[in-house]
C-alpha cells in the first residue's frame, strides 16, 4: 500500500508565504506584488506585514489567492545596538481569510520563554498557523529557539537575509526542532521588500517559494493542505511525486545532482547522480526507528528543495 505524503490528486500551486508591501516596510504595492508574482508563475502570496494583520481579499480571484497573514515581532528590547538584538519573529497565516485586522496581544518579554510560547499558543486559539522565521538573520541559537513549542513551521531557506550575505542555511534548527519532539514543516520563503528592481540581481522576490498541492485554488482548500503538510519547500527543484511504499520512501523530480535523507539520527542516506547526468527518482529503505525521516534534493546550480518531515509512527508498517 502506497502512503502519499504530497496527494495523488489535485495540482500544486506555487506559494510565497513571507511578503512584505507598502503596508509596512516593502516598496512594493500589494497590486504590484500580485502582478509580479503572477507574471512569474505563483498563484498564492501571504501578505505578511510587520505587526499589521491586513486582509486583502479584494486581490483574490480566479487565478490567483491573497493569504491574510502577519509577521509579528518579539524582540529582546533591553539589547540597544539592534546590531546584537536578538529576535523571534513569527509569520501568523490565518486560517480565514476575515481576519479582525489585530494582532494577537500583549506581545511577550523576549527573556521569558513561557510567555513565548504562551503567545503562540494564544494564535493559535485565534485561528493563525504559527511559523518560525529566518533563526540565523535573528541571531538565535539552540538556547533561543530549542524550547518552542506549538508551531506549524519552520522557515529553512530566506532569500532575502541570503541576499543580505547572512547565512540564509536554516535546515540545522528545523531537525533540532524535529528531534526535540516537534511535528512541523518547512518553508522556504522570500521575505521580500523589493528595494531593488525585479531584473536587479539584489531584488529579494522570487527566490524561496512552497509548491502546495490542493484541489482547488480557494481559501479553505489552500489553508487545509497547509495544515496537512500537502507541500514541500524549495529554492528551484521541483519534486513531481513523494509517496511511501514498503517501508521504502520514493520521490519523483526535476533533474538534480543528489537526494539526501535525513532522519532523526545519524542514519542517512545519498543518491548521487554520475558527473554530467542528473536524477530523476531515488528510492530509500525507511528504518522503523528513524524516527522521521524528510529529502533535500539540490541541482547542478546548488538550488535545493525540501520535504516536510515524515513521522515513521504515522506509516503503515511492514
Amino acid at each position: 500500500m502506497k502512503t502519499h505524503l504530497l496527494p495523488e490528486q489535485g495540482r500544486f500551486y506555487k506559494a510565497n508565504m513571507h511578503c512584505h508591501s507598502t503596508c509596512s516596510d516593502g516598496k512594493w504595492t500589494v497590486e504590484r506584488l500580485k502582478e509580479e508574482y503572477m507574471k512569474r508563475g505563483y498563484s498564492v502570496v501571504a501578505f505578511s506585514d510587520h505587526d499589521r494583520c491586513i486582509s486583502h481579499n479584494e486581490l483574490s480571484g480566479a487565478d490567483f489567492l491573497a493569504l491574510t497573514a502577519y509577521e509579528a515581532d518579539v524582540s529582546d528590547w533591553a539589547v540597544k545596538d539592534s546590531r546584537f538584538r536578538r529576535c523571534y519573529h513569527f509569520n501568523c497565516f490565518a486560517k480565514s481569510p476575515e481576519a479582525d485586522g489585530r494582532e494577537v496581544t500583549p506581545v511577550p518579554e523576549y527573556r521569558d520563554m513561557a510567555a513565548v510560547n504562551d503567545f503562540v499558543a494564544r494564535l493559535n486559539e485565534a485561528g493563525f498557523l504559527v511559523c518560525y522565521n529566518h533563526p540565523n538573520w535573528s541571531q538565535q541559537t539552540l538556547d533561543d529557539y530549542g524550547g518552542l513549542k506549538g508551531l506549524f513551521g519552520c522557515e529553512v531557506y530566506n532569500h532575502s537575509a541570503m541576499l543580505d550575505g547572512i547565512d540564509a542555511d536554516q535546515e540545522q534548527p528545523y531537525d533540532a526542532l524535529l528531534r526535540r519532539g516537534n511535528r512541523l514543516f518547512c518553508l522556504a520563503t522570500d521575505d521580500n521588500h523589493d528595494h531593488f528592481p525585479p531584473e536587479h540581481p539584489l531584488n529579494d522576490s522570487f527566490g524561496g517559494f512552497i509548491m502546495i498541492k490542493a484541489p482547488a485554488l480557494s481559501y479553505g482548500a489552500i489553508m487545509t493542505a497547509l495544515e496537512r503538510g500537502e507541500f514541500y519547500a524549495s529554492m528551484g527543484p521541483e519534486i513531481y511525486s513523494l509517496y511511501v511504499e514498503d517501508m521504502r520512501l520514493h520521490v519523483e523530480c526535476s533533474g538534480v545532482r543528489s537526494i539526501h535523507m535525513t532522519t532523526a539520527g545519524r542514519r542517512a542516506a545519498v543518491a548521487r547522480a554520475e558527473t554530467g547526468k542528473t536524477l530523476t527518482s531515488a528510492a530509500f529503505e525507511i528504518d522503523p526507528t528513524d524516527g522521521y525521516v524528510r529529502l533535500q534534493l539540490t541541482d547542478r546550480e546548488g538550488l535545493r528543495a525540501n520535504t516536510n518531515a515524515c513521522f515513521v509512527d504515522t506509516l503503515p508498517q511492514r
